[in-house]
């Protein structure tokens, strides 16, 4: 959406006898709303520039940007591109607000180089680059870093998921990315590239669930079928739960889905892998993490459905009234409370 605005602003201050009139048929076809807060400066010599502050509203993209400036310039070469600097002190994206950013780009006849797009974006900021093929194959390259930047609390401004349970905060020292420049669904669908991923990750815990584990430990001498979920909650809290843990790998983007095979997330405690597949078209996710004790794989957990709220599944007799259950959700469990599976567990043995 920001490539375009900048068109059309180059486009709007080149005829600048009717900016007026312009300015307000692109809001009435488009639905962008564009405000020069002033008149504007013009240099003629050695070379071709503009200046001015703006703000402007898109209602359907969901964008505001306030009180910015931008400027523009090209030498008289023919050849020479089109030179667009922009800074502002908040562009508010989809409710994300990318602060103090920063934009220079290139526009030639078949492409648009962005040399540079940096912003603070919560508690960290991206720092990027990329090419723009405008014409028949439309491509599109991204790469750069980030850092810090809270994954839940975007996924929740996105409306994607609200995690409320754990905090993660993900950084990239080299990242790669390849699309078309599309419709949004075309964009995800040819999404390829890779993201070098290394954070920090919190889960929290419940004073019900550490309680309710401890109570479960006491009780598995009592009741056999008891003994399997007892380890695996324990394990998982005892573990993971409350405990800063690191994470280090890779994610490879492969036609809109993002790939993990044994993305190390560890603490002083212990360690696990994730291995996964989420489909961005579908917001699905396909996985696995297998959970260490002494080097050895101590519980494997599956991780299916909605990224919003995905099932997290372990085994275990104890939590029906059937033998050879299926896997449950670890949520469940928790949010049904331990009252639940003493329950069942009673009634099995009645």
């Amino acid at each position: 959406s920001l490539i375009i605005i900048f068109f059309i602003i180059f486009y709007l201050i080149n005829d600048r006898l009717n900016i007026n009139k312009i300015l307000k048929k692109i809001e009435n076809e488009i639905g962008i709303s564009i405000k020069l807060e002033k008149k504007g400066k013009w240099e003629y010599y050695p070379k071709l520039k503009y200046q001015n502050n703006l703000s402007l509203k898109m209602i359907k993209d969901n964008l505001i940007i306030e009180n910015s400036n931008i400027n523009i310039s090209r030498n008289y070469k023919i050849i020479s591109p089109v030179i667009i600097n922009f800074e502002s002190p908040s562009i508010l994206y989809k409710g994300i607000n990318f602060r103090n950013s920063i934009i220079n780009t290139e526009h030639y006849k078949k492409y648009l180089h962005i040399n540079k797009f940096y912003a603070d974006v919560i508690d960290g900021n991206i720092n990027l680059s990329a090419k723009f093929d405008l014409y028949k194959e439309k491509k599109i390259s991204i790469k750069g870093y980030f850092n810090n930047i809270a994954l839940n609390q975007v996924f929740k401004q996105l409306n994607i998921s609200n995690w409320e349970r754990v905090q993660i905060k993900l950084s990239s020292s080299n990242f790669l990315i390849n699309t078309i420049n599309a419709s949004s669904r075309e964009i995800i669908e040819n999404l390829n590239g890779h993201i070098d991923i290394n954070g920090s990750a919190f889960f929290v815990s419940t004073e019900e669930e550490r309680f309710g584990a401890i109570f479960l430990k006491l009780l598995a001498d009592k009741f056999i079928n008891l003994s399997s979920i007892s380890q695996s909650l324990s394990y998982i809290l005892e573990t993971f739960a409350d405990t800063p843990s690191d994470i280090l790998g890779k994610i490879i983007i492969k036609n809109g889905v993002l790939i993990t095979k044994n993305l190390l997330i560890s603490n002083k405690k212990e360690k696990s892998l994730l291995s996964a597949n989420i489909d961005l078209k579908t917001n699905f996710i396909n996985g696995k993490i297998d959970l260490f004790k002494d080097n050895n794989i101590f519980l494997t957990v599956e991780l299916k459905g909605s990224i919003e709220n995905p099932k997290i599944l372990i085994g275990g007799d104890a939590l029906t009234n059937q033998e050879n259950s299926q896997r449950q959700d670890v949520k469940e469990i928790f949010e049904k409370g331990i009252k639940s599976i003493l329950n069942n567990i009673i009634n099995q043995n009645d």
